[in-house]
């Protein structure tokens, strides 16, 4: 956010993005996304294809970027091949096609979520679920005991509602083999709850203590303050009341409680402010940066989530840090496919593509459409003044636009193109188009950032100054209140949801349709020219 507003405010034109990087990275990202159902052998072949086509057109002194794109090939298929021969190891996907009762140990990598209630099945509130999603590291069934080195999907009962990330657990229920595509290898239904010690890491430890230190600050607060503070802050929505989500979901604020690149743009933005007043020298400000961000990531707890929000972030770091211009696009370009090489399941999940869409739009649209709204509503100011016939007024320099009017334009421009390159996304997740999405954004901006950093204040001072936290996490919760305000009274507002259905053509349609919109005011000053 810090290097988009310093966009915006360099004047009306922004400096145009370096897009060479992003075909290579769409080319990895596709190819990821093929390749997780494919088998062994397959894969190794276009692995190795792949290499000695880049070797044979680097070798001729010409194809950079078409080379660039075979050696991402290459190395994405050779990162789901190893992926693919690590989960075989052992007992547990042999035991899942078996639908066998097993015994699985290992460590929680996230909280234990409860199922979001279907309307289409009332039947299923009757018997509330969890889902957990399990790192197992060792199986015991039929007999046997192996070592693991996969992920297990856990679907249980109110038993598992206290497991939280970094817990060591060992639960004993029927597995079930999963898509070859999935990201986890197999379905865990528990047969009882389960037993649990806390995290055998220190880091992991730490970042729990600290997280339940904010979760005790919150405690007095009212229920919507004391659910979507911690949410906003570290992503925990453990504690945030169901109506509120849904009325989250309806204006499409959901986003808020999910760690993504707004937090750690937050973060590293008050670093970098603090650095600076204390005159601290560039260089050492973009290390205490990073040094926040990794330390924020760890405290959010390692969740793939919070991964993809800490590379981002950092992607947008050396954007920002970069000798030249517009190095922000290809930062971005280099973390995702790093993170596509590193781990290719997140080519077909929804938040890998979100935080990329967002972040891109960021990057390249948001400068882009505010330097366009600044000069258009002072376009209309020049002819309003002068008259209908009067003389052309000379256009004003960006820099005499006022700052007001650049960081008014900013923030109009970030929702929107937000919610254009991410509806298409979401219509995959959640049935139909909020269309109070800008305006709750807008409205619910201001307080954001005073919530989110109030919050990483209280869970600083909760270990030796629990008064202090206390205090944080109250003002906090001011900020926290008023965005459950604005997303009750939006989602009270009749009509907030178009229609629209779900699926992969509708959401394609839908892109057409932004697109189409984003096209019609160039289209119109070309008819009134």
């Amino acid at each position: 956010m810090s290097g988009v507003r310093g966009a915006a405010r360099g004047g009306g034109t922004a400096r145009r993005p370096d897009l060479r990087l992003v075909v290579p990275a769409l080319v990895a990202w596709a190819a990821a996304a093929a390749a997780l159902p494919a088998p062994p052998a397959l894969l190794g072949a276009v692995a190795v294809t792949a290499v000695i086509g880049a070797v044979c057109l680097l070798g001729g002194g010409r194809g950079g970027a078409v080379a660039l794109s075979l050696v991402l090939v290459g190395a994405v298929c050779a990162s789901v091949l190893a992926t693919q021969v690590a989960r075989g190891r052992g007992q547990l996907e042999p035991l899942a096609a078996q639908r066998a009762v097993a015994v699985v140990e290992g460590s929680a990598a996230t909280d234990a979520h409860r199922v979001r209630p279907d309307p289409a099945r009332p039947w299923a509130d009757r018997s509330p679920r969890w889902v957990v999603r399990l790192h197992a590291e060792r199986v015991t069934g039929r007999g046997s005991t192996t070592a693991a080195d996969a992920e297990v999907l856990v679907l249980g009962g109110p038993a598992w509602e206290p497991v939280r990330r970094g817990d060591r657990v060992v639960a004993r229920g029927r597995l079930e083999a999963t898509a070859p595509a999935d990201s986890a290898s197999a379905v865990l239904t528990p047969l009882g709850g389960p037993a649990t010690s806390p995290p055998a890491g220190r880091w992991a430890r730490w970042g729990q203590e600290l997280r339940a230190g904010l979760v005790s600050a919150c405690a007095p607060l009212p229920p919507d303050a004391r659910g979507l503070l911690p949410g906003l802050v570290v992503g925990d929505t453990t504690a945030l009341p169901p109506d509120l989500d849904a009325a989250m979901r309806a204006t499409g604020l959901t986003h808020l409680t999910a760690v993504s690149g707004g937090n750690t743009a937050l973060v590293t933005s008050a670093v970098l402010v603090g650095a600076t007043a204390l005159g601290v020298g560039r260089r050492a400000r973009l290390l205490l940066a990073g040094a926040a961000l990794l330390a924020f990531a760890a405290l959010a707890g390692g969740e793939p989530s919070v991964l993809r929000a800490a590379v981002m972030g950092a992607a947008v770091l050396l954007g920002a840090g970069a000798s030249r211009g517009g190095a922000g696009v290809p930062a971005l370009a280099a973390a995702a496919t790093a993170l596509l090489v590193l781990d290719p399941w997140l080519a077909r999940a929804a938040g890998f593509a979100l935080s990329v869409l967002a972040t891109g739009a960021l990057l390249v649209l948001v400068p882009a459409w505010s330097a366009r709204l600044v000069d258009g509503v002072a376009r209309v100011g020049r002819t309003t003044r002068a008259g209908p016939h009067a003389a052309p007024v000379p256009p004003r320099t960006p820099a005499r636009h006022g700052r007001a009017a650049q960081a008014l334009a900013t923030a109009l421009a970030v929702p929107l193109a937000a919610q254009a390159v991410c509806a298409p996304v979401l219509l995959l997740l959640v049935p139909g188009v909020p269309l109070l999405a800008v305006p709750a954004n807008l409205l619910a901006a201001p307080a954001v950032a005073p919530a989110t950093l109030l919050g990483l204040v209280a869970v600083v001072l909760e270990p030796v100054w629990p008064t202090g936290a206390g205090v944080a996490a109250h003002l906090g919760g001011l900020g926290a209140r008023w965005l459950a305000l604005v997303a009750r009274t939006g989602a009270a507002v009749p009509g907030t949801q178009l229609p629209w259905p779900q699926g992969p053509l509708p959401a394609l349609g839908l892109a057409a349709v932004v697109v189409g919109l984003a096209l019609v005011p160039r289209a119109l000053r070309r008819c009134l020219r």
